[in-house]
C-alpha cells in the first residue's frame, strides 16, 4: 500500500551506491500535439541528482529534432524527496501526498521552457507489488516487471489531472489533461539489457486505464509485446486491477504511431482501444542506459475522447545486440 512516506527517501542500507529514488510527471497539450515530462532520479548515497524535462509537438525521430531538452546530472542530492528544488530550475513539493503534488520549472536558459503544473490524482496510488492491488504478484515470490531492476522493487504509479501552463520558446500554453505519473525506489543498476513498454489510456477524469507489457525484438527487427506485466484501470475513483492485457503497435523509426489494446480487470470485465498518435519523439535523455520511443495517443470510446502517453522504452544495450551490426553478426553466428 502506498502512504505519505512513499513520497520521500525510503530505508536502506547505507552502503548501496546503487540505490535510486525517481520520479517522473508526464503532461500534455493535446490541441498542439505537445508531450512532455519532468523527471528526477536522486542516488542519496553518491548524493547526486538527475533531472530531465523534454517538450516536443507533433512528431521527432531523432533526438535534434526535439522542440526542448533538458538533461542536467550530477547535481546534488536534495535532503528531502517529497520537496525539493535543484539548480536544473525543476521543484517538486508534495501536498498532499502520496496522491498529489505540483512541479515547477524555469529553464537556466531565459524564456526556452517553463512549466507551473498540478497533478491532482483520480484515484488512489497503486502498488505494483501490493496483491491487494496487483493480482499478478506471487506472495513471496520475485516478480519480473519487466525492465530489470528499473520497477522490480518499490514502485508507485498514478493517474492524475495535470493542469498549469506551459511556456515553450515564447508561445504560452494552458495544460489541462489526464496522464500518469510513476515513482520507483530500490537498488538500480541501469545496464540497460531489457525492454519494456508504459502505456495509459485516459477518457477524462472518470477512466484510465494502464499496462505495462515486457518486449522483444526478433532477428528480422520486429517489435513485439510479450506479455503484461501489470497493470490496473480507474473508473470513477475506484481502482481495479488487470489480471491480463495484449498490446499491438505500428511504429515510425520506433516511434509509435498507432496502436490496438486488449485488457481484462478482476471483474472480468474486458476493454478494447485503438490509438492514434497525434505526436511523438525518441526520449533519449533520462539515463544514457535507455531511450524511450513516446508517442501521445488519441483513443474514443462511446463518444468519450482521450489523449494519453504511449511509452516504448528500451536499453541502450539491448537495442545494440540486436540491431546493430556487430550485434546482428553475433547473434546470427
Amino acid at each position: 500500500m502506498i502512504t505519505a512516506r512513499d513520497l520521500d527517501y525510503h530505508p536502506h542500507d547505507p552502503s548501496a551506491t546503487n540505490w535510486a529514488e525517481t520520479l517522473v510527471c508526464v503532461f500534455s497539450v493535446p490541441e498542439a500535439g505537445i508531450l512532455g515530462n519532468a523527471y528526477v532520479l536522486v542516488r542519496p548515497e553518491v548524493g547526486a541528482a538527475i533531472s530531465s524535462v523534454v517538450v516536443h509537438g507533433g512528431f521527432a525521430t531523432h533526438a535534434h529534432d526535439m522542440d526542448f531538452v533538458d538533461p542536467q546530472v550530477h547535481m546534488p542530492a536534495p535532503e528531502r524527496f517529497s520537496d525539493f528544488t535543484l539548480p536544473s530550475g525543476l521543484s517538486l513539493h508534495a501536498d498532499p501526498a502520496p496522491r498529489d503534488f505540483s512541479v515547477q520549472y524555469e529553464s537556466n536558459t531565459p524564456g526556452a521552457c517553463s512549466l507551473d503544473l498540478r497533478f491532482a490524482a483520480i484515484a488512489d496510488p497503486f502498488d505494483t507489488h501490493d496483491p491487494a492491488q496487483n493480482p499478478l504478484v506471487v506472495p513471496d515470490g520475485a516478480m519480473d516487471t519487466g525492465l530489470g531492476d528499473v520497477w522490480a522493487n518499490g514502485h508507485m504509479d498514478a493517474v492524475g489531472r495535470v493542469t498549469g501552463e506551459l511556456v515553450l520558446r515564447g508561445q504560452r500554453y494552458a495544460v489541462d489533461c489526464v496522464e500518469g505519473m510513476d515513482r520507483s525506489w530500490g537498488p538500480r543498476t541501469e545496464v540497460g539489457t531489457a525492454a519494456a513498454a508504459w502505456i495509459h489510456v485516459t477518457l477524462g477524469p472518470e477512466f484510465a486505464l494502464h499496462v505495462a507489457m515486457a518486449m522483444s525484438i526478433d532477428d528480422a527487427g520486429a517489435v513485439h509485446y510479450d506479455g503484461m506485466r501489470f497493470g490496473y484501470v480507474v473508473e470513477d475513483g475506484e481502482l481495479h486491477g488487470l489480471t491480463d492485457a495484449s498490446v499491438e503497435a505500428a511504429r515510425v523509426d520506433m516511434v509509435p504511431v498507432s496502436n490496438h489494446i486488449m485488457a481484462t480487470d478482476v471483474r472480468g470485465r474486458r476493454y478494447e482501444f485503438h490509438g492514434s498518435a497525434v505526436g511523438g519523439y525518441p526520449w533519449h535523455q533520462f539515463s544514457p542506459a535507455y531511450v524511450c520511443y513516446q508517442s501521445l495517443m488519441r483513443y474514443e470510446s462511446d463518444g468519450r475522447v482521450g489523449y494519453a502517453e504511449h511509452g516504448d522504452v528500451f536499453g541502450i544495450e539491448y537495442l545494440a545486440a540486436r540491431r546493430s551490426a556487430a550485434g546482428r553478426r553475433a547473434r546470427t553466428a
